[in-house]
């Protein structure tokens, strides 16, 4: 069974940040390695991520600067909202859920098939909270191997295999009708996309829905605005890049820091942008003043919706 190490509760910084592109930017400065897979939790008005390399759990209260870190004994993937006071998330090459309040780990699935060098990477309850969906990637060094899949989980514990090939699987997120899933590949930049089926938590035969690579920002964690584009964190090169329904590329925002991972709504009206991010080896004390790895919000320019929950 999945275990915590230790606790830790602290008050964070915050910063104001002057940008043209951002209507008033903020940083916490949470000093993540690899800042990943941010949800809201609307009832705790608090915003939820893992830092895969921490490894932790972390739960930040914005309205009081309140930070909580549950120290992990394996590298968490992804995490999105269960019941009140509960997450799912993937854990080693497990499915979890986790309390809050009691610091507790149920096991609801293991993940069969995954080779030796993998890890869980991203994933997302679906839109109707039926199904959780997640990816894996190779976690060895360069050069990488297409050893990554993408999975789905429901209530019943039974996991599925909805595609296999990838090599950094990343970037799901569903459309604002639920039926149809966008996902990427961030090693190869580029994105997916594919008819879903929420009923049965099946999907379509994917195509390619948009490409970008090194200079352009490679794909990492996503979602779908309001409006129906894909806001997708370019991770190789410090920017958002947003691009249309069909694909097409609206614009290329550039963030304070080097990667940026993954971004959600979250705030009491929805009304914000999260963003988390990661930060290199080689990169500490290399730029001043630096923010990679730190949490990012600004205001959105139009609000979001209240996040699926798993229903276990």
């Amino acid at each position: 069974m999945p275990a915590i190490l230790n606790v830790q509760r602290q008050r964070v910084d915050k910063e104001s940040l002057a940008n043209p592109w951002l209507p008033g930017l903020e940083v916490f400065r949470v000093g993540n390695r690899v800042g990943e897979s941010p949800v809201w939790d609307d009832t705790l008005q608090a915003l939820l991520w893992i830092d895969i390399r921490a490894p932790e759990l972390l739960m930040l209260t914005p309205d009081d600067l309140e930070l909580t870190r549950w120290r992990l004994d394996a590298l968490p993937g992804a995490i999105g909202l269960g019941r009140p006071g509960q997450v799912v998330m993937t854990l080693g090459a497990q499915v979890v859920t986790f309390d809050l309040n009691r610091a507790l780990f149920s096991v609801l699935a293991s993940i069969p098939g995954e080779p030796p060098g993998n890890r869980m990477n991203d994933g997302k309850v679906s839109p109707s909270g039926r199904w959780f969906v997640f990816g894996s990637m190779d976690d060895s060094a360069h050069p990488k191997s297409p050893t990554g899949a993408l999975y789905c989980v429901g209530a019943d514990a039974v996991v599925r295999r909805l595609a296999a090939g990838l090599v950094v699987t990343n970037g799901i997120a569903w459309n604002p009708a639920g039926d149809c899933l966008y996902f990427s590949d961030s090693d190869r930049g580029t994105v997916w996309t594919s008819s879903w089926d929420e009923e049965a938590g099946g999907m379509g035969t994917p195509r390619r829905f948009a490409s970008s690579r090194g200079s352009q920002g490679r794909p990492d964690g996503a979602l779908v605005t309001s409006d129906g584009d894909y806001l997708s964190a370019g991770v190789s090169a410090g920017c958002l890049n947003r691009f249309d329904r069909n694909g097409r590329l609206l614009n290329r925002v550039p963030m304070p820091c080097r990667a940026p991972t993954m971004p959600c709504y979250g705030g009491r009206a929805l009304e914000h942008l999260y963003i988390t991010s990661l930060v290199r080896p080689g990169w500490v004390g290399s730029q001043s003043p630096s923010y990679d790895g730190d949490l990012f919000r600004f205001k959105a320019s139009r609000a979001g919706d209240v996040g699926p929950r798993f229903r276990v």
